[in-house]
């Protein structure tokens, strides 16, 4: 009879204690600083170094609460960022630097590419730019790096793109691909996979971006509340965000399989769109200060303006350049 009291009670208090311990797990879990972050959208390869980090788990061994929310357009995401609505963007393009001029306190603190990625496919009537006159051309959003990219190349090919054809603008690649499959617009400018999807389909490509230095699609920006107040916050979020850049551009086969579910493509699909994508990443997560003066000059002139920004007005890269030598 003694002893099974005895038994009852370590079983009461090691029922006891297995709850204690599942409420104080519950309760630091609920104070783990979170971090917001936003991305255009969840089939991005540009936002593989964040899914590569919380998938394998770095977030959290940085003791941070990783919150993603998708699908948010550019200008929004720039919006979110300066009214501290998120702590961090992969929006570092000209929408970013058109903010900073504006006053907004932004800096891009991470780089994840340092070549664009998209192209220009069309429908089988239209096998050069000429036969683009008249026609409906689907775009990103207005403003965002890729359909800069697109008016620029445009331009180059001696298309009026306010008069020469019809800007449509789409949002996403994954939509702008849907667009050109029904037949809703005759050409659209696509990133990675949806070109290889366009390919295989059997539309044309007209053009590759890839020669227009300067267009930067991913990375981290973020406000100066988070990079100056929150800072050591900050360090583990880059920290975790290096490690899943890392695992991205030197692990294919780990890769492509996160691809699979978090972009919903088949493992043959994941696996040519990292070795299309795999050689415009760079691999410490910054750009050189020559590089930074390209990119500049190429915003400021998709942007139309001619005013001269300081490099460190836009980019700080001490954090990322610390962790490297870690």
């Amino acid at each position: 009879m003694f002893s099974s009291k005895i038994r009852f009670w370590i079983r009461t208090f090691a029922f006891i204690l297995a709850v204690y311990l599942t409420a104080l797990f519950a309760e630091a879990q609920d104070s783990r600083p979170v971090v917001r972050l936003s991305i255009p959208s969840a089939s991005s390869v540009f936002s593989m170094p964040f899914q590569i980090a919380q998938e394998q788990g770095f977030y959290r061994d940085e003791g941070l609460d990783v919150r993603v929310v998708q699908g948010v357009k550019t200008a929004t995401s720039i919006q979110m960022l300066v009214s501290g609505t998120v702590e961090a963007s992969q929006t570092v393009g000209t929408t970013t630097l058109a903010a900073i001029l504006q006053g907004a306190p932004l800096k891009v603190v991470m780089i994840f590419n340092d070549k664009p990625s998209y192209w220009l496919y069309s429908k089988k009537g239209v096998r050069s730019f000429a036969d683009l006159k008249g026609a409906k051309v689907g775009s990103f959003t207005p403003g965002s790096t890729g359909d800069r990219l697109l008016k620029i190349v445009l331009e180059k090919n001696r298309v009026d793109w306010k008069k020469d054809v019809t800007i449509v603008y789409i949002g996403t690649s994954e939509l702008l691909m849907a667009a050109l499959l029904s037949g809703s617009v005759d050409a659209a400018a696509l990133t990675l996979p949806g070109n290889l999807v366009a390919q295989d389909s059997g539309f044309l490509e007209l053009a590759s971006f890839e020669s227009e230095v300067g267009a930067l699609t991913g990375g981290v920006a973020t406000g100066e509340p988070f990079y100056s107040k929150r800072r050591d916050v900050l360090v583990r979020f880059l920290r975790a965000t290096l490690k899943g850049l890392k695992v991205f551009k030197n692990n294919r086969e780990r890769s492509a399989k996160i691809m699979v579910s978090y972009m919903n493509i088949p493992y043959e699909t994941a696996l040519r769109t990292y070795d299309a994508s795999s050689p415009v990443f760079v691999s410490d997560g910054m750009i050189s200060e020559d590089f930074q003066e390209k990119v500049l000059d190429f915003q400021l002139r998709a942007i139309g303006t001619d005013k001269k920004v300081p490099r460190d007005k836009v980019f700080d890269f001490s954090i990322v350049k610390s962790l490297g030598t870690n």
